[in-house]
């Protein structure tokens, strides 16, 4: 009797193991990947992403595979990928959901370019060029190897490098080049605009303004000055090809008093295009005194006077740079007459902007 329980029971232990094998032979069997889905890759191929991430027995997996990138993580394997995620299709298909890694620049190396990560990891050594990612020159390094630190033999470069690629980057303002002179100044080219930034320094208030400042100047060409700017006392100039250095400022007559960009008369002088009187002197189109000068349905309008020059910077209430302002009938005034808030006239005649700056609105440039 008792032989007899004990072959029943081995012959239940054999029927349970030989039911697990067969289930497990049909599940590997079953669950293999056969077709490969990837979305979200658009430097790497999806072969070269394939044979990094399915490369044995168990990757090949589907049950597997989607619980090793269950969640989105990053994969050794693959180091230009930011993260990978897996989702299941089918029992033979799965769905691969990448991000790769953002390119922030290049440095040249014995012909080919080196593209780096916002960490200074290679991350590609070739011959292409990528559209939308800038060149760095100035920098010294050695042979560069895949998947490693760039090897540049400044510290202080290589963390000024990471810096302002990444500042760029996160203003969305991607130059064709950003280079270092020998005693580590930082210059920029965008499209024919040179930006000279100088040192690794007040780089953050220097890049918020430059995106600022460019799209008033992005169609013009020549030499943006921000070498010596921290946010506080300093004029910003640029220097247009061929131009001396000056601040941004609208036309000025022989004076050096602002005028509006007119049709002029035969002395050169600026006109409003509008009816003028027997003088040829610009009145408004409304009504008129005696004397043919313009006046309001109510009263004569007031006269505007003009102090120093047009077209200096401050910052306004928003701490905004603006690079238009100038004082009419004692009011700081934008290009088109507008009060900018956060400016006032002091009682020497200097305008304070919302920094606390006190500026001459005859030159421009900050009271010492």
């Amino acid at each position: 009797m008792a032989m007899r329980r004990r072959k029943r029971r081995i012959r239940g232990i054999l029927l349970t193991a030989g039911i697990i094998a067969a289930a497990a032979a049909i599940l590997l069997g079953l669950f293999r990947i056969r077709k490969v889905e990837i979305v979200g890759n658009s430097l790497y191929t999806a072969e070269a992403i394939q044979e990094d991430l399915i490369y044995d027995f168990w990757t090949e997996n589907t049950l597997y595979f989607a619980w090793k990138y269950r969640n989105a993580v990053s994969e050794p394997r693959a180091p230009y990928l930011d993260t990978v995620q897996v989702k299941i299709l089918s029992p033979g298909s799965v769905q691969l959901l990448v991000r790769e890694k953002v390119l922030s620049g290049y440095v040249q190396y014995a012909g080919s370019n080196v593209y780096f990560d916002s960490t200074g990891t290679v991350l590609e050594i070739t011959e292409t060029v990528y559209d939308g990612i800038p060149l760095v020159s100035g920098v010294t390094m050695e042979e560069p190897s895949l998947y490693q630190k760039l090897p540049v033999g400044n510290a202080a470069q290589m963390r000024t490098m990471l810096s302002i690629t990444q500042l760029l980057i996160d203003a969305e303002l991607i130059p064709d080049n950003i280079s270092f002179d020998e005693n580590l100044n930082i210059s920029l080219s965008i499209g024919s605009v040179q930006v000279e930034l100088g040192q690794d320094e007040y780089l953050e208030e220097k890049v918020a303004n430059l995106v600022t400042i460019y799209q008033e100047i992005s169609g013009q060409s020549g030499t943006l000055h921000m070498e010596g700017f921290t946010g506080r006392n300093e004029t910003i100039t640029f220097e247009q090809s061929g131009e001396e250095s000056q601040p941004q400022t609208a036309e000025t007559d022989e004076s050096g008093n602002p005028v509006e960009t007119a049709e002029t008369d035969e002395n050169g002088n600026p006109v409003e295009t509008a009816e003028t009187d027997e003088n040829g002197n610009p009145v408004e189109t409304g009504e008129t005194d005696e004397n043919g000068n313009p006046t309001d349905a109510s009263e004569e309008e007031e006269e505007q006077e003009v102090t120093g020059m047009a077209g200096f910077m401050v910052f306004d209430s928003t701490f905004t740079l603006r690079y238009d302002a100038r004082v009419v009938n004692g009011q700081v005034v934008d290009a088109n007459g507008i009060p900018i808030d956060g400016c006032t006239v002091n009682e020497d005649g200097n305008v304070v902007d919302a920094y606390m700056n006190v500026i001459d609105p005859y030159t421009g440039q900050p009271v010492q």
